[in-house]
């Protein structure tokens, strides 16, 4: 049985490819062969503000609000603490409920102001609180083709300045076939970090020198993580709200 994309996912159409197109694909592969062509360059992604939609294929966002306020608010935290919240429009695309934490890894990185919150670099960090809010109350989860807002909650320490804006990455989500069970599911984009440049090798000790064995060949090397894939950067001014 063949699945059906759910709601967002984009039908791919047959295309007849001409055979001029065929032979010009050809001399470009052997034009790279000889080193005639570059690799193409990355495409930045793109720079929004308040207000802008980006499909992410499994969600469509809005975003809306960058605030900071006390947890009272929606239940969403400690009334005498602050908190930097995110508020956004979330319609979920797919045809099947998913969890209002699912934004953490649509939103890999929230900048606020020339500092990076997310991922947080300090140990004991959960990352933010994220939730769904329906009639002004929390909840977790996101039905399918229901607009929904969702605000991402920072916790501030005291004495932190207000920012004067943060900055959301927004990655992108492709509808994906397992190649071994043929299921489908929503996949988040991702690709190889930056090269760096390779350390300096250093002369192995020999077992006559140290008393040692010298490490064997062929043990595992460490696996590079993969980066999401930003296609969109949205800049938010941050607000105060007393009340």
């Amino acid at each position: 049985m063949t699945s059906t994309p759910p709601r967002g996912a984009r039908r791919r159409r047959p295309v007849l490819i001409p055979v001029v197109v065929v032979l010009a694909a050809a001399t470009v592969g052997v034009s790279a062969a000889l080193g005639g062509l570059e690799q193409a360059p990355k495409r930045p992604p793109e720079q929004l503000g308040k207000g802008a939609e980006v499909d992410q294929g499994q969600m469509r966002t809005v975003f809306e609000d960058a605030v900071v306020r006390s947890g009272a608010k929606y239940e969403m935290g400690a009334p005498s603490k602050r908190y930097l919240q995110i508020v956004l429009k979330v319609t979920n695309q797919s045809d099947r409920t998913i969890e209002a934490q699912t934004m953490d890894t649509a939103l890999p990185t929230v900048r606020a102001d020339a500092t990076t919150i997310k991922p947080s670099s300090e140990p004991g960090d959960s990352g933010p609180y994220i939730r769904s809010i329906s009639k002004d109350h929390p909840y977790s989860q996101l039905q399918p083709g229901v607009p929904t807002t969702v605000i991402l909650s920072f916790e501030m320490k005291p004495g932190d300045p207000v920012p004067k804006k943060v900055r959301i990455d927004a990655a992108t989500y492709e509808w994906h076939r397992d190649f071994f069970t043929q299921k489908h599911y929503w996949q988040r984009v991702l690709e190889d970090p930056p090269a760096t440049p390779a350390p300096k090798k250093t002369p192995t000790p020999t077992p006559s020198s140290t008393g040692t064995e010298p490490p064997r060949l062929g043990l595992a090397q460490p696996q590079t993580q993969q980066l999401a894939v930003v296609s969109a950067q949205v800049d938010l001014p941050v607000r105060v709200e007393t009340s």
